[in-house]
């Protein structure tokens, strides 16, 4: 698999969001882009939010749920609105780690685990690996990055680990920005996720495009 942009959302104006959303689909095509429907923009506007951006788009689209409980039903419930992928975090039990993988396979979407706040990311991630998450996202969030000033380029040589000891497909998210992504994805990274870069910058698409050269795309 190519590597892959994934632009996270985390808007709580679904207008903007759409806008944005719209304007990156329409000018990239959905090449090597996913759209995230980020945890804000999901508890402001639920089903609303993950409906609308897959129907005007047609793009991947990634519930950010960070689901730490009953993960069968909150993957329905997005999966349902068009949802083509759902969170559970790392931190969750075991038990709420197997049945996130029942869920995957009854509602056909990809399981993305989330290590945020995972004191020892590397150790769980080969921990939850037996639970054959499609997807191990190691990242920073935000409140510790503004708090400690800590960023997902910290995570990276963990992550490429993780990925080349078992073979999962590795993601990589926090504070990540134009400059920053080419020797992310040189290093093997699957998945690039960026938010505030993109969804905060007078022109959207122009950053996005920046961050697809990095990638190799343009």
């Amino acid at each position: 698999m190519k590597p892959i942009l994934q632009v996270a959302l985390d808007l709580e104006e679904l207008v903007k969001a759409v806008e944005i959303a719209t304007k990156i689909s329409s000018t990239f095509k959905c090449e090597n882009v996913w759209l995230e429907i980020g945890t804000p923009l999901l508890k402001s506007w639920g089903k609303i939010a993950v409906r609308s951006i897959k129907e005007l788009t047609k793009c991947f689209v990634v519930a950010d749920t960070k689901t730490m409980d009953v993960p069968l039903l909150e993957a329905r419930v997005v999966r349902s609105a068009g949802a083509d992928a759902f969170t559970v975090l790392g931190v969750a039990d075991d038990e709420t780690l197997m049945e996130a993988i029942t869920a995957k396979r009854e509602i056909g979407a990809l399981l993305i685990v989330d290590l945020i706040s995972c004191k020892d990311p590397y150790k769980r991630a080969l921990e939850v690996a037996k639970y054959e998450p499609d997807v191990i996202l190691f990242h920073v969030g935000i409140s510790v990055q503004r708090a400690r000033g800590v960023t997902a380029m910290q995570l990276v040589e963990e992550a490429v680990k993780v990925k080349e000891e078992i073979g999962v497909k590795v993601a990589v998210a926090g504070g990540l920005k134009p400059g920053t992504i080419r020797p992310i994805v040189e290093r093997g990274v699957d998945i690039i996720i960026v938010g505030a870069a993109i969804t905060s910058a007078k022109d959207p698409v122009e950053v996005t495009r920046t961050i697809l050269i990095e990638m190799g795309f343009i």
